[in-house]
């Protein structure tokens, strides 16, 4: 027997109750009546979950169901659906449990008679999102707080991001890099680093770490320690990469002045032994070679040579002597700006007769350091001679007195030949010397000098430019 129309459109009616109960989600109207947005219906198991049942929403306002705020602020929302706004939507959190609310109107006649609103679920996404965004928070801290330079690249080399670190260490801020290929990588490295960095763009290796040199915005050059990391996408393609530095120049600085420690401390030792056997000898040479000459045997200028030699030789063994003798110094509180300044009027003959002039920038706060007066004289007679004899063709010598913070920079710039930057690392060594008739021990003893007042000499040079170099003294209040 067939069903009448009545009885399908009820059966139909009845299916329809039972899926709108059923669903996930949750569906529910709404009309306008006296301007109150009354529910007319709701159903879904979403309803439950949010602490609700239909005799709680059904015949009732917003103002009924929810706390004031909330109400107020879904009601706006209600409004524009009724005035005819269609897909509206706006997301929700009621006991817990987060929902997206779409809104649609219902019209008769052009006329809207009553919204409806579908809802999902959407709890599960918004943890999602929150431990999404507490994650990029953290990595946010970490990068923008980490001591180590960060720096991300695209495939290309080109700047995505930098760290504040980076503009610390570098020189260069953010704004300045973006969108170009880093400075900082010195023109005679950079295909060695791009060979480096091949295994890491394809994704063969995970992180490559390595001690390279890196440039400054300054032009200064540093040591770093780098370690690079690729970034993949959800098809494990690489798309950038991560280069992390940290700054070792004072590391490098430490170990090269450990490594000159240890060969004075040789020298020092074979010195010792050396000098004594030379030096009895030379007395009894030099005796007999005046001996010889007060009898007017052969010819004077011979002798006159010989003399000279055997004085060269001697005092060369009294510089090994220096070297190699443990002695205490006796230290005791001194301007080294007066010191500076006696050393100076003491060599300006000197310098006048080289056509060279010294000008020295001091300021009257020079501290008292604890020091030997004589060996920082020495120290910086040493100094000054090097640069007048590397100034061939005159010029001028530049003295500054700085005082920082629990230091004292002295810094000689002179105008000379320059020396050329891969022997630098090496000036200090034993009889190691860039000049015709040095030894090497003059500046050798200026290191051991300022190593046993707990202070560091630096030098950079420029070939046909000159040459600067920084005696650091530390000083306590």
């Amino acid at each position: 027997m067939e069903k009448s129309p009545e009885d399908s459109l009820k059966i139909s009616c009845e299916e329809l109750g039972e899926t709108l109960i059923k669903q996930q989600g949750m569906t529910f109207k709404f009309k306008n009546v006296e301007g109150r947005f009354i529910h007319t219906f709701i159903a879904g198991k979403l309803l439950s979950k949010i602490g609700l049942t239909p005799e709680i929403v059904i015949g009732r306002e917003l103002g009924e169901i929810l706390p004031a705020e909330i109400a107020k602020n879904k009601e706006s929302f209600y409004r524009e659906a009724w005035e005819g706004k269609e897909d509206i939507t706006y997301e929700s959190e009621l006991n817990g449990v987060y929902y997206l609310a779409s809104l649609q109107p219902i019209r008769q006649f052009g006329k809207v008679i009553e919204v409806i609103a579908s809802c999902v679920d959407i709890t599960e996404r918004k943890k999602a999102e929150e431990e999404l965004r507490a994650t990029k928070e953290l990595l946010e801290s970490v990068i923008k707080n980490s001591a180590d330079s960060i720096c991300v690249t695209d495939t290309e080399g080109k700047v995505i991001r930098v760290n504040d670190a980076f503009e610390r260490i570098y020189g260069w801020s953010e704004k300045e890099l973006i969108g170009k290929q880093l400075p900082s990588i010195p023109e005679n490295i950079y295909d060695s680093l791009v060979e480096i960095c091949k295994p890491v763009l394809t994704g063969k290796e995970s992180s490559i770490s390595l001690e390279t040199i890196r440039k400054r915005k300054d032009g200064e050059l540093i040591h770093v320690f780098l370690t690079l990391s690729p970034i993949k996408d959800a098809r494990n393609v690489v798309v950038a990469l991560t280069g992390i530095t940290r700054d070792i120049t004072e590391r490098k600085k430490s170990e090269e002045f450990f490594r000159k420690a240890d060969k004075l401390n040789v020298v020092g030792q074979l010195a010792a032994g050396l000098a004594h056997e030379i030096r009895n000898p030379l007395a009894s040479l030099r005796g007999f070679l005046q001996l010889i000459m007060s009898c007017h045997m052969g010819k004077a200028e011979y002798f006159d040579i010989m003399i000279s030699e055997i004085d060269r030789i001697n005092s060369i063994v009294n510089e090994l002597l220096i070297i190699s003798k443990p002695h205490e110094t006796s230290f005791r509180k001194n301007n080294i700006g007066m010191i500076l300044r006696s050393v100076v009027t003491l060599l300006e003959a000197q310098a006048a007769l080289n056509n060279i002039q010294f000008h020295v920038e001091m300021k009257d706060n020079i501290p008292l350091i604890e020091s030997s007066e004589i060996e920082i004289k020495q120290v910086f007679v040493n100094i000054l001679k090097n640069a007048i004899e590397a100034m061939q063709n005159g010029g001028i010598i530049r003295i500054k007195a700085v005082v920082q913070k629990d230091n004292l920079l002295i810094r000689f710039i002179d105008q000379g030949s320059g020396i050329n930057e891969s022997v630098i690392p090496r000036l200090g060594e034993p009889f190691f010397t860039t000049k015709d008739n040095g030894t090497g021990l003059g500046l050798m003893m200026c290191y051991k000098i300022i190593n046993d007042h707990k202070g560091w000499i630096h030098i950079n040079s420029v070939v046909n430019k000159g040459t600067t170099i920084d005696v650091i003294l530390p000083y306590h209040e």
